[in-house]
């Protein structure tokens, strides 16, 4: 009976420290906060081929192990700066670096204007936009200059990241235009994406090339990844292993590849 005991007593322990350790593996995954992005029916579209890549590539070479949460990107922005997690897709402003520290930059990010193709109008300076609706996501910085001038040189309408959404106020011309980011140099491949992806959709079979991509960027900013800046030593420690992955990505040219046209 005490060996049994004891055995019992063994068993008990063992799985005490099982327990423990899977607890503690879990409590060592790094959350990483993104937007989401919404197709026609509200689901959340699944991340690019491109993006998927790079965090790969991030855990590998920083050793940490990605819990991705991802949210409306105003939600994503707040609940990084109360301390929830580390987010990525984040450029800098003034007021965010109040509130974050930043990795190094990992890649560049074009804002683009997205117009029918019928109201197509120039762009060279945000003075171009005078008296225009430009359609932008909550929350989201599309450059200081940009920033600064919305409600003043043009009027903004605020946008929910459903895309079809907004293509279909484009298309019933609520707004004149919307900003688009993309990591994608070639705008005339984006343009095709778009229109296939989306004319359709919206205003029926084979509607031809329905919505034009604007050649010059509102603005060209640098993304990062981004911690609070009320974060502890671990927080500070991820980043610091994420800014050696990245500087590994550049010496093996593994950035290069992965935003390189395809």
């Amino acid at each position: 009976m005490l060996r049994y005991l004891r055995l019992l007593a063994c068993l008990m322990l063992v799985g005490t420290c099982w327990a423990g350790l899977a607890h503690a593996q879990a409590r060592q995954k790094t959350v990483l906060l993104m937007s989401e992005e919404l197709d026609g029916r509200g689901a959340v579209i699944p991340l690019s081929a491109e993006v998927t890549e790079l965090l790969r590539y991030l855990e590998q070479h920083s050793k940490l192990t990605f819990e991705v949460r991802r949210y409306p990107w105003k939600r994503a922005v707040e609940n990084a700066a109360n301390g929830e997690g580390l987010i990525f897709g984040i450029s800098k402003t003034r007021e965010r670096q109040r509130l974050f520290k930043f990795s190094l930059p990992i890649f560049s990010d074009q804002a683009l204007l997205v117009t029918l193709c019928s109201a197509k109008f120039s762009y060279n300076t945000v003075n171009d936009l005078k008296g225009k609706t430009i359609g932008i996501v909550r929350g989201t910085s599309y450059g200081e200059e940009f920033d600064r001038l919305s409600n003043v040189v043009f009027k903004v309408e605020d946008d929910t990241s459903n895309n079809l959404g907004r293509f279909r106020k484009l298309f019933l011309r609520r707004m004149d235009a919307f900003l688009l980011y993309s990591s994608v140099a070639n705008t005339s491949r984006l343009e095709n994406y778009v229109n296939q992806q989306y004319a359709a959709e919206i205003a029926g079979k084979s509607p031809g090339k329905l919505f034009c991509i604007l050649p010059k960027p509102v603005s060209s900013v640098d993304i990062h990844i981004a911690i609070s800046q009320s974060g502890g030593l671990a927080e500070a420690s991820q980043l610091q292993k994420i800014d050696q992955a990245i500087l590994q990505a550049r010496h093996d040219g593994a950035l290069a590849r992965i935003y390189s046209p395809r």
